[in-house]
Order: C-alpha cells, then sequence, then structure tokens
C-alpha cells in the first residue's frame, strides 16, 4: 500500500497521551505507543512525521478569489462529511459532463467506513477552482455519500495532505482503538467503574478522543456523563451533549 501518514504527534501525546478522569486523577500513558506509531510512519522531502507541514504557498499557487469557499472548522468538516481519510491517488480519470472520478489507496481512516481502494466522484468546473489530483499525490479527504456517489471537493476540505493541517484531526480511528484499551483499563478496579466504563463507551460511539489540558479545539465544547468517575471529551458544537455542560 502507498502511505504517506502524516501523523502528527503534538496534538496526540496532548489529547490522549496524558489523560485524566474526573474522579480518580488516573493518568493514562499511552505516549509510548503513540511513538512506536511515528517511527514507523513514512515521511517526505525529508519532513518530520511528529510536526505538521506548514504551507508557503506563493501567489502563483493562491486560490483565486472566485473560488472561496465557506469557512469550515475541522469539526464542522467532519460533522458534515461521510468520510475523512488520508490516501494516495490511484486513479483519476479525465473530467466528463462536469464530474470526474478519482480512487484512493486509503491509509489513516478518520471517520466511516471506507474501502481500502475508494472510489469518490468530484463535481469539476474545468477552472483553477478544482482539484489536480495527480495519480502518486497524497490527500486528505473529506467526502459525502450524495445520491447513489460519493462525492467530494475542494470546498469540503479536501486537499493535498502535504498541505493540511492534519494534526487538527487528531488520532486515526485505528491509534483511538488502542488509546481506548488504555482507557477502559485505567476504569477498572476503582469504586466509580461502571461509570468510568459507561463514559469510555459514549466517547466511542463517534470516535471522540478526551478533552486535552488546554481545553477542545475551536469548534468543539466538552462532555462527560453526569455520573461521578466519567471521563471528559470534546464533541461538535452541533453534537447532543450527555451531560449538563454549559455550551
Amino acid at each position: 500500500m502507498n502511505s504517506t501518514r502524516r501523523s502528527q504527534g503534538l496534538f496526540l501525546i496532548l489529547a490522549v497521551g496524558w489523560v485524566r478522569s474526573a474522579a480518580a486523577d488516573t493518568i493514562v500513558d499511552v505516549s509510548e505507543q503513540w511513538k512506536a506509531h511515528v517511527s514507523t510512519s513514512p515521511t517526505s522531502n525529508g519532513g518530520s512525521a511528529g510536526l505538521p507541514h506548514v504551507s508557503t504557498a506563493t501567489a502563483s499557487t493562491a486560490v483565486p478569489n472566485n473560488c472561496e469557499c465557506e469557512s469550515l472548522s475541522n469539526p464542522e468538516k467532519l460533522e458534515q462529511c461521510t468520510y475523512a481519510f488520508t490516501g494516495t491517488v490511484i486513479e483519476a480519470s479525465p473530467p466528463k459532463k462536469g464530474k470526474r472520478n478519482v480512487s484512493f489507496d486509503v491509509d489513516e481512516v478518520f471517520k466511516g467506513s471506507p474501502k481500502q481502494e475508494m472510489p469518490v466522484v468530484e463535481e469539476v468546473s474545468e477552472a483553477d477552482c478544482d482539484l489536480p489530483f495527480e495519480i502518486g499525490q497524497s490527500y486528505l479527504v473529506f467526502a459525502r455519500w450524495e445520491w447513489g456517489a460519493v462525492m467530494t471537493s475542494r470546498c469540503m476540505g479536501t486537499k493535498l495532505l502535504e498541505k493540511a493541517n492534519r494534526a487538527a484531526l487528531g488520532p486515526s480511528e485505528a491509534l483511538k482503538e488502542k488509546m481506548y484499551l488504555h482507557l477502559r483499563d485505567a476504569c477498572m478496579g476503582r469504586l466509580d467503574t461502571v461509570c468510568c466504563l459507561s463514559s469510555l463507551k459514549a466517547m466511542r460511539v463517534n470516535y471522540h478522543v478526551p478533552e486535552p489540558e488546554e481545553g477542545c479545539p475551536s469548534g468543539s465544547v466538552p462532555d462527560r456523563l453526569s455520573c461521578a468517575g466519567s471521563y471528559t471529551w470534546c464533541i461538535p458544537l452541533t453534537e447532543t451533549s450527555h451531560g449538563p455542560q454549559e455550551r
């Protein structure tokens, strides 16, 4: 599989490397698992796997004014899409009747259950606003199921991986599953085990992550169960809270 993971250690260490449960002050250390993940993640152009790539695009690569999109936070992009993943373009057809078919070799998954070879459709205008989708390039893809097809576009948030703020999405679903195992173990042998495990179950439903020490990122708010011993995690503003948090 062609893989160009650009996993971001800084976000995950803050978000899940040192997680405290609300009542028992239990610290869950998953930093070693993260370090092992980073050490096996390939980089390109000599970049670091631990920090996000910062785009330094010049005026020649700037998006034309008539291509402006609605400004969406990463939680909002995830909320509106059916699938979110990173992947490498393995096939891209020429535009035809205003559409272009593109297939990706999927690497990391952040939402949904895309196929390993995931076909998507882009609506094209044959202008500078269209995504190039060249074979061999890696993208962060936000896609939505619409009328029998999986659609994507630049305005959904899809962009070249090297120019994407991959860190803001947090860990992939596979890495979250490893984190959840550690959080489950930390619930055991406590007076509030039942509440702790219930909160972990609620957190896992939509693959949320625990609230980092500096607070939830923009576009999201903390959520938890109302019982003692609940973990606290971050949810999009549009999602229904489990507890009495103020918004």
